[in-house]
């Protein structure tokens, strides 16, 4: 009975630590669209933020997305051209 009780606590305090860390590397919203105001190019931007946190494909189009603090930044891009979007 103590080593069930023991694994229960184990796992929620195990929970509650993975849930805490999760925005740690988020960066700020507001910090990623100042980095990227006006940059067109998707070599700039990823110059200025790195690469995308998830690229989407179709066909010639890419849909990066970046994991930020609030909501996630998007960006269109076709050939040399990125675009900013909703997500």
């Amino acid at each position: 009975m103590e080593y069930r009780r023991y694994t229960k606590y184990s796992l929620l305090a195990l929970g509650l630590l993975v849930g805490a860390c999760e925005d740690v590397d988020r960066i700020d919203q507001k910090e990623l669209l100042s980095k990227v105001d006006g940059l067109t190019s998707p070599q700039e931007i990823v110059a200025a933020i790195g690469p995308a946190d998830d690229i989407d494909r179709d066909g010639a189009l890419e849909q990066w997305r970046y994991m930020t603090n609030e909501k996630d930044v998007c960006f269109m891009v076709a050939g040399k051209v990125a675009l900013r979007m909703v997500c």
